[in-house]
């Protein structure tokens, strides 16, 4: 039987100590420089080093941990989600090992080892990856993964997320329907999955208003600056006809509102404005804003039962789960209501 390779075979090859190997594993790299790091990260795959390989066979010697890997923590929409897993596996009487990616793959690969390190059962990833290769490595070695919030065509194995083609579509009839003629999406970031998200709208908006993806899509940032260039711009190439602004999240809803209000610029008479809202003050904000909110407890939730039910059946997870968000028409689309009134 080929013999398992230890902490001090990796220390050897890579030429240093048994504990700078052990504070690699446990995600210590304060006083460790960005070469050795690497070279450790080397040897390990080389030599297929696992901590404590031989306990994972036994199941008395289970972790009772789950890793979850999630692509931001600064918004609402990951805090919802993580809130969730964790209450469904602390339900099952296992913890979680939580990290962030910030959409940042090399910083996921460090978050996915680190996981592992502490010997996790199953692993739930809002993945940076857009093919799922670099995550069916993880179930090659019976690691159960859920893929939450993001669709990889690829992927065979368990994963929740929302029909955002599906409400994406439905705004915009909506705008269409109220008799708006141009509308700009602006998106924050250049991640594979914000980019399919401008790639719908963009479809949508080359079919109901006739433009092309270059003049329906804007990428702003998370900064205030991008969303006051991308609003000033939109402003001045559409000067005479009915304009509408989506937003592809709460935060640049909020900076899109900071915009309009800066412009003394009235909803929806001079500009329609809607967009994806997490916390629900769209509600609250005059004359009311349009708004799509994300199922995230469901999401969470949803992952939570799929890694939990693939870890206690000893398989990998199963099932695509497609959650329906909810559109909430209010004023500052409602362009008709005006015209009635006239």
């Amino acid at each position: 039987m080929e013999r398992k390779a230890t902490i001090a075979d990796v220390a050897k090859k890579v030429g240093v100590s048994k504990t700078t190997i052990s504070r690699y594993l446990n995600g210590n790299y304060e006083f460790m420089s960005q070469e050795t790091r690497q070279r450790i990260e080397q040897v390990i795959k080389e030599l297929d080093y696992a901590p404590n390989s031989a306990a994972r066979t036994l199941k008395s010697q289970k972790s009772k941990l789950v890793g979850v890997v999630v692509n931001s923590l600064r918004y609402q929409i990951g805090a919802q989600t993580v809130t969730q897993i964790n209450s469904v596996c602390a339900q099952n009487g296992y913890g979680t090992v939580v990290c962030c990616s910030n959409d940042d793959p090399a910083k996921e690969e460090q978050a996915i080892q680190l996981c592992l390190n502490q010997q996790v059962d199953g692993l739930v990833l809002i993945p940076c990856h857009e093919t799922a290769e670099p995550y069916l490595a993880l179930c090659k070695r019976n690691i159960p993964v859920v893929i939450c919030t993001r669709q990889l065509q690829d992927w065979p194995y368990g994963s929740v997320y929302v029909k955002h083609d599906e409400l994406i579509a439905n705004m915009l009839q909506h705008l269409k329907e109220q008799g708006f003629e141009k509308v700009c999406f602006l998106q924050d970031v250049d991640n594979f999955h914000k980019k399919w998200m401008g790639d719908v709208f963009a479809q949508w908006a080359e079919k109901l208003f006739g433009m092309q993806r270059n003049e329906s899509v804007a990428l702003v940032g998370r900064e205030e600056l991008g969303v006051a260039e991308a609003v000033e711009q939109f402003l001045r190439e559409y000067p005479d006809q009915k304009k509408a602004l989506f937003a592809v999240n709460t935060h640049t809803l909020f900076l899109t509102l900071k915009e309009v209000e800066q412009h003394g610029l009235r909803m929806p008479e001079d500009i329609g404005v809607c967009g994806y809202d997490a916390v629900g003050w769209s509600e609250l904000v005059a004359p009311g804003i349009s708004s799509i909110r994300q199922p995230m407890d469901r999401m969470g939730r949803a992952a939570g039962e799929k890694i939990i039910e693939a870890i206690l059946q000893g398989r990998m997870s199963e099932g695509k789960q497609a959650l329906s968000g909810t559109l909430t028409f209010r004023r500052s689309t409602q362009l008709s209501r005006l015209r009635h009134k006239q």
